[in-house]
């Protein structure tokens, strides 16, 4: 039988399956129904630090008994972000008390921010690995781009020199110089990176003339993004890079492979199809491994990445070419 072992982030995974962070990880239940569906490794529901810093603050403004009072708004505020705290401690604790997969925590955060202490409290009870969001809006018109760049850079730096364990970022792709920033993280020692995240985005309700959250969940035509960057950076960078978005079957995930991935996450066709899925995937996988006879993921990995292959077809923008080569294909 093909063995789909890998590592990631010096982690050792039974395959290259991991769930994102999504409300499926959210439970200790979920998440012993995540490893009981087969995956390789589970990222916990992302913890938004600012998400706890405004509980705090709505909380103790809220009291008007203490809001007069520095000291009780204080300790209002301060009790309100560590109930949360603690029940994203009490995730972690438990994940690692009853799962063999490896647990990483995920943490949504601002730059250097109060996030690096939060992160030291997830590693003191047992995540394996830390996951970091980040993402700028840059709306400020008189903000340079090198400005945001910096920013991502600095949080890298702390957190880097802050935790021993292992670290990645999660990211998006709005970068002036997306191949520059990639090598930058790699310079800072980074463990790993997730290519792409899937970011919140608003949509307008025409009817009711209000302000809508846009569609959350990817189609299956998604993952050429993060496919054609994994392609170009995974032979360029010392760390691991992980496909995320639009992977809903076992063919992008070979395709994937092919193009440098150590590992790819999975999330909406986790939350569409449900974690049956899983094992579905897996299959896919090993047939076309036997069909192709490769005994292991490292025998195909990185095989159809820039370096083995046409540079030009992972770095062509023009449409036009691309539709012409393709009818010259068809003849």
């Amino acid at each position: 039988m093909a063995d789909l072992s890998t590592t990631y982030l010096g982690l050792n995974l039974k395959n290259p399956l991991i769930a994102a962070s999504s409300p499926l990880t959210a439970t200790l239940d979920n998440l012993k129904r995540c490893e009981d569906a087969g995956l390789g490794a589970i990222v916990l529901k992302s913890i938004f630090e600012e998400q706890i810093e405004a509980i705090g603050e709505d909380t103790a403004s809220g009291s008007d008994a203490y809001s007069a009072h520095t000291d009780g708004y204080e300790f209002l505020r301060e009790s309100s972000k560590e109930r949360h705290i603690d029940a994203y401690l009490a995730l972690v604790e438990g994940a690692k008390a009853s799962l063999e997969i490896p647990v990483i925590a995920s943490i949504n955060c601002r730059s250097n921010g109060k996030w690096i202490e939060y992160a030291k409290r997830f590693v003191a009870v047992g995540a394996d690995a830390i996951e970091l969001n980040h993402y700028v809006v840059a709306t400020d018109v008189e903000v340079e781009g090198s400005e945001i760049e910096k920013e991502y850079l600095s949080l890298v730096k702390h957190a880097r020199k802050a935790l021993d364990l292992p670290l990645s970022l999660k990211m998006g792709p709005a970068f002036s110089s997306l191949a520059n920033m990639l090598r930058r993280f790699d310079e800072l020692n980074i463990d790993g990176v997730v290519l792409f995240n899937r970011f919140y985005n608003p949509d307008i309700n025409i009817d009711r003339m209000k302000m809508v959250p846009a569609h959350m969940l990817s189609s299956k035509d998604e993952y050429t993004l993060s496919m054609r960057w994994t392609a170009l950076m995974s032979q360029q960078v010392r760390y691991d890079i992980c496909a995320s978005t639009g992977i809903w079957d076992g063919k992008t995930v070979i395709k994937q492979l092919l193009a440098g991935a150590k590992s790819v996450q999975l999330c909406s066709v986790l939350l569409k199809q449900g974690l049956s899925t899983v094992f579905k995937i897996e299959s896919e996988i090993r047939q076309w491994m036997e069909s192709n006879s490769y005994e292991s993921l490292d025998q195909f990995r990185g095989s159809l990445s820039q370096e083995h292959a046409d540079p030009m077809t992972w770095e062509r923008v023009q449409y036009m070419k691309s539709i012409l080569d393709a009818d010259a294909g068809k003849e």
